[in-house]
């Protein structure tokens, strides 16, 4: 049985529904600025479109976390479309859409994009839709505007090449739908490795890495490796292709993957202190980090912003905050290759500046516990902690109130009909922030909390949440079996509503995600 395909592309199961943080505007304009390029402004109305939405997803969420936005997404499959229309209307979104549609077929009016984006796309479809895709960066994309693009890249893959191509010659094999043959082909590749072949005898990390597959669902095992022209790419590859479209270079996410001695390490800096060509740091970047994926941004006809003063002239509506309380210095961090350190000013001013609600570049600058640095010394700081996951950047200010309310509500219709409908989904649920232009996601349990939390407030919370889950048939697990005592299943609760209470409720309130009702 042939794969079902549009250009070589996985059409007969759907994707699985995501929600990818890093499509934020919010975050997009951030570190476009920290790489001294004019984002788009969101203190007016913009236009958004994501190339390849699936189940829409990360596009509605977005929609519903920032309103001033029109979003805009596009898919060829009829079903990835429907179901993100039912998640615009249950939520009372106006500001977003979707089209069914190929990128050679775009409608006249998906046009004059602030932000163009595309995740899952680039490394997983043919050559002639990657052609469509820079024509649309080069027509449809406004001057000025960002494009973020995500792909499978090198040298991180080099090792797992083969792991690819063995599911996509084996599924070829197999009867059933696409997720069914990459379930088989999955096993398939244990077998083979459990017996010992010398593939995976000779590379232990894709011995490791055959668990991952097979914990993984079927659905985005056939969408990630059965596409017909799966490919990886090395960053000059990507990158000299939208240049031939008009774009520029703009950075990268996540945030650190901008500063290179938080990438590397030290033994290699040196070499990037006197390399002065970002491509060609880049490009050097991913073989000391052994990069696999990466998220690109490029820009459009970009307007450079020289100094910290241009920045927050041009920029300076978003908002910096801590990123969790408690922030102490010295504050070390790993983000996977390397420890990285800070202490001292203007890092502890910062600290105590940004533990509120949190403050513009302006005014951050501006207030006299961060002398005697510069401005620019300043701001390069708070990327830099932004970078180290210290501070976060926001759509605006966080929420001031009682971080633990007996009632709360949803105020956002959306949140509401996405908690009702995922309940016990076994899926993430993203809620949706107007305060910081993203989401926060609860894992299953924790939305079943909330749910509760938002009926009946804090008063029995553990009680009323064995009843839900009771009437829905669901079982409590603990270290791998059932709780079927049913004091034991109620303490257990307990004690989950009483962290949901003291760790993920205030995140929540901060966020203006649930508000206190009387």
């Amino acid at each position: 049985m042939a794969i079902a395909e549009s250009a070589g592309y996985v059409t007969d199961v759907a994707y699985i529904p995501g929600f990818y943080p890093q499509l934020a505007p919010t975050g997009i304009r951030h570190v476009a600025a920290l790489n001294r390029v004019v984002p788009p402004s969101a203190t007016r109305p913009y236009r958004y479109v994501e190339l390849g939405c699936g189940l829409g997803r990360s596009l509605v969420t977005l929609a519903a976390a920032n309103p001033r936005g029109q979003f805009i997404g596009v898919d060829i499959n009829p079903v990835h479309t429907a179901h993100a229309a039912k998640e615009i209307a249950a939520g009372g979104l106006e500001n977003a859409r979707v089209v069914t549609a190929d990128f050679a077929h775009l409608p006249d009016d998906v046009r004059d994009a602030d932000f163009l984006v595309l995740h899952g796309v680039w490394s997983w479809v043919a050559p002639d839709v990657r052609a469509d895709i820079l024509r649309i960066a080069s027509e449809r994309l406004s001057p000025g505007g960002l494009l973020l693009v995500s792909y499978n890249a090198m040298p991180g893959w080099a090792h797992l090449l083969p792991i690819r191509g063995i599911l996509r010659q084996y599924a070829a094999l197999r009867q059933g739908d696409s997720a069914s043959r990459a379930r088989d082909a999955a096993a398939y590749l244990a077998f083979v490795r459990d017996q010992g072949a010398k593939y995976f005898q000779d590379n232990p990390g894709a011995a490791k890495y055959v668990d991952t597959i097979r914990s993984l669902d079927p659905r985005y095992l056939a969408h990630e490796y059965l596409n017909e022209h799966w490919t990886s790419f090395y960053f000059s590859e990507v990158a000299a292709q939208f240049t031939s479209a008009g774009l520029v270079f703009a950075g990268s996410l996540p945030v650190h993957a901008n500063f290179w001695d938080l990438c590397v390490a030290p033994g290699f800096q040196d070499l990037f202190r006197t390399t002065s060509d970002r491509l060609v740091t880049e490009a050097h970047k991913d073989f000391c980090a052994n990069t696999m994926f990466r998220w690109d941004l490029f820009a459009k006809e970009p307007r450079a912003l020289p100094d910290a003063a241009a920045r927050i002239r041009e920029a300076d509506d978003l908002v910096y905050h801590l990123a969790r309380p408690g922030v102490t210095l010295p504050y070390t961090v790993n983000l996977g290759v390397v420890n990285s350190t800070v202490q001292g000013q203007p890092y502890a001013a910062l600290l105590e500046l940004l533990a509120g609600p949190g403050k513009r570049l302006s005014e951050i600058v501006a207030d006299p516990r961060v002398a005697p640095s510069s401005p620019d010394e300043v701001v390069r700081a708070v990327d830099a902690g932004v970078a180290m996951r210290m501070f976060e950047v926001a759509a605006g200010p966080l929420v001031e109130a009682d971080p633990r309310p007996r009632r709360v509500g949803l105020p956002l219709r959306f949140n509401r009909a996405l908690l009702e409908s995922e309940l016990f989904g076994g899926q993430p649920v993203p809620l949706a922030s107007t305060a910081t232009g993203s989401a926060v996601t609860l894992g299953d349990f924790d939305a079943a909390i909330l749910s509760t939390l938002v009926d009946g407030g804090t008063d029995g919370l553990a009680e009323r949440l064995d009843a839900l889950m009771t009437s829905r048939q669901r079982v409590l697990n603990h270290e791998g079996k059932p709780v079927t005592d049913p004091a034991e299943r109620v303490a257990r609760l307990r004690t989950g509503c009483e962290a949901f209470v003291a760790n993920v409720l205030p995140l929540l309130v901060r966020q203006g995600i649930v508000v206190a009702e009387a």
